[in-house]
């Protein structure tokens, strides 16, 4: 015989050997198992605290023993969650600080807590809210509600002292928005929040609109006042050529003051100045007649940014 063909021979016995000997390594595999799952068994039938830890003290090495200490932990979590309350929840997290379920406490504490907000539903509960959870997973929807209701509790104070209609100012903003994003060139400009106040400064009062911009904004050069321009050529000379017909007690106004600012949320309370302009009432009321020119009118305007760290305000 050719010593090829014996050495073919000899592979082919070794490779048999090795099969029977994974086969009996897999049977031997398989019966441990099965030893280890029927001295599970009973106790996961009786599925208690008391069972699952009688089980781990008897049986250490078993291979079950992760999933008794899980089921521990989940029937420590049941009777709160059971409960459901904040109140509850917080005593869960207290008793037992390494729960596996302890994120989940957290994320239902936040969701109770936010619905007693929810149904409360008034400018206060919503501020202390922010206040107290400014990282929550509802803050910024916290943030949205709180803007709403205190839009309408302003465009209340617009309409009995000055007969002046906010919402439909804002409306009015919608459509230029719409306007702007159908313009290549302006559509960028279009991505606003408008929001609004009646800001007091000593003896001089005015008329204050927020557009706020998203945090891609915030990279503005502000140190340059040209980068002003296009928001007062594409919006903001719009806006006060309606403000001054639709304002009918304009003359208790001294001004108009536009806040170009950023935030993520686009919600005014953390949002980050990037300019500020003032127009002086008469200005805005001859610029809308067309006495003035638009040049005229920014000439006239005061505008600033913020003063930058290690710089001077431009």
């Amino acid at each position: 015989m050719k010593s090829s063909t014996i050495k073919a021979w000899c592979c082919l016995v070794l490779m048999l050997c090795l099969l029977q000997g994974c086969g009996a390594l897999l049977h031997s595999e398989q019966e441990e198992r099965m030893r280890q799952e029927a001295e599970f068994a009973p106790f996961q039938q009786k599925n208690s605290i008391e069972g699952y830890r009688e089980f781990i003290r008897s049986f250490p090495e078993n291979m079950f023993i992760p999933i008794a200490r899980g089921a521990i932990e989940d029937l420590e979590y049941a009777p709160c969650e059971q409960k459901d309350t904040i109140e509850g929840y917080r005593e869960f997290i207290r008793d037992f600080p390494a729960n596996r379920n302890r994120s989940r406490a957290d994320g239902r504490i936040e969701q109770l807590v936010f619905k007693r907000v929810e149904d409360t539903d008034t400018i206060a509960a919503y501020r202390d809210f922010i206040r107290k959870n400014p990282r929550s997973n509802y803050t910024l929807l916290a943030q949205q509600r709180l803007q709403e209701l205190e839009f309408e509790a302003l465009d209340k104070i617009c309409r009995e002292q000055y007969g002046f209609d906010l919402l439909l100012y804002r409306l009015n903003a919608g459509r230029l928005q719409k306007e702007l994003e159908a313009t290549s060139a302006a559509a960028g400009l279009a991505d606003f929040t408008l929001f609004a106040s009646i800001d007091t400064d000593g003896s001089r009062k005015c008329f204050r609109t927020f557009l706020i911009y998203g945090e891609a904004m915030a990279r503005l050069d502000t140190g340059n006042k040209k980068s002003f321009a296009p928001f007062f050529d594409s919006v903001i000379a719009k806006l006060l050529v309606y403000l001054d017909q639709k304002c009918s007690a304009k003359k208790a106004l001294d001004g108009f003051c536009f806040t170009i600012a950023s935030s993520a949320g686009r919600f005014h309370g953390d949002a980050a100045v990037l300019f500020t302009c003032y127009f002086p009432a008469e200005s805005v009321h001859q610029f809308a007649r067309e006495a003035l020119r638009p040049g005229e009118l920014l000439a006239g305007a005061t505008v600033s940014s913020p003063v930058k760290k290690g710089g001077a305000q431009p």
